[in-house]
C-alpha cells in the first residue's frame, strides 16, 4: 500500500534503496520459512504452495511475519490468501490469481484476509494463526472472513509508521483515505486483545460489527 507515494516522494538512490528493502525482504522472508514460488511484479507479491495443510500454515507463518517486518520499515501490506488453480512460470495466471487480486483490493485496512470457504482453516483457529472477523471492505456487504493475526502496533506508532519512507512528504495533510486504513488496522488489534483478554474463541466473532465487542467491555470498565 501506498507505493505511488514512495515512487513519487523518493527519488534517485533513495528510491532504490526503497526497492532493495521491499525486494531483499520478501527474498529473506520467502527463503525463511520455505515459499519457493514467489513472483514480484511492481509492488504486488504472488506466493503459491500446494493444498497441502502443512503448506497453508507455512504460507500464514510467512504472511504474518512479512506484515510485521515490512510494516516495520514503512511498507504496509494488504493482501488476501485464496485456493484454486493457477499456471506458475513466466505468466503467472489463473482463476486463483484473479480471486486473490479482487479480494485483496476491496479491502480497506492494513492486513491479509482468506477467502471465507477457504479450505483447511478450521484447525488453524489460533491468535498466531486465524481469527474469524468481518473484514473491512472499501464496500461490499458485511461477512466474515478468516483473517492473519498479527502483532499491529498501537496507534501512535502506526501513525508514525505510515508517515515515514516516502509514504507522505513534508506539508501532507491526513486524508480520511489514510485514516481509515489506520481506524480499522487498530480496530482489528483492539479486537485481537479483546480475544486473548476475555480468552474468547478466535473460531466465531463475537458481535455485530468490530467496535461491538470492544464497546460492550469499555461500558463495563
Amino acid at each position: 500500500m501506498g507505493f505511488g507515494h514512495i515512487v513519487e516522494n523518493s527519488k534517485g538512490d533513495a528510491l532504490d534503496r526503497r526497492i532493495d528493502e521491499w525486494v531483499t525482504l520478501v527474498e529473506a522472508t520467502a527463503k525463511n520459512f520455505k515459499i519457493k514460488n514467489i513472483q514480484l511484479i511492481s509492488d504486488t507479491l504472488f506466493a503459491s504452495v500446494t493444498q497441502e495443510p502443512d503448506s497453508l500454515v507455512q504460507l500464514i507463518d510467512f504472511i504474518r511475519e512479512l506484515l510485521t517486518a515490512s510494516l516495520s520499515i514503512s511498507l504496509p501490506l494488504r493482501g488476501a490468501i485464496v485456493s484454486g488453480e493457477c499456471t506458475w512460470g513466466r505468466l503467472t495466471y489463473g482463476p486463483a490469481v484473479i480471486a486473490a487480486h479482487q479480494l485483496e483490493q476491496a479491502q480497506n485496512w492494513i492486513g491479509v484476509a482468506c477467502a471465507p470457504a477457504m479450505p483447511g482453516v478450521d484447525a488453524l483457529w489460533s491468535l498466531e494463526r486465524l481469527i474469524c472477523y468481518p473484514v473491512p471492505f472499501k464496500r461490499k456487504e458485511i461477512r466474515l472472513h478468516p483473517v492473519v493475526a498479527w502483532p499491529v502496533p498501537a496507534a501512535n506508532e502506526l501513525i508514525k509508521l505510515l508517515a515515514r519512507g516516502g509514504l507522505t512528504k513534508n506539508g501532507d495533510i491526513l486524508t480520511w483515505e489514510v485514516g481509515e486504513k489506520i481506524s480499522n488496522t487498530v480496530l482489528f488489534g483492539m479486537y485481537m486483545k479483546f480475544l486473548s483478554r476475555t480468552k474468547s474463541s478466535p473460531s466465531v466473532f463475537h458481535g455485530f460489527l468490530p467496535i461491538h465487542p470492544i464497546a460492550t467491555v469499555m461500558e463495563h470498565l
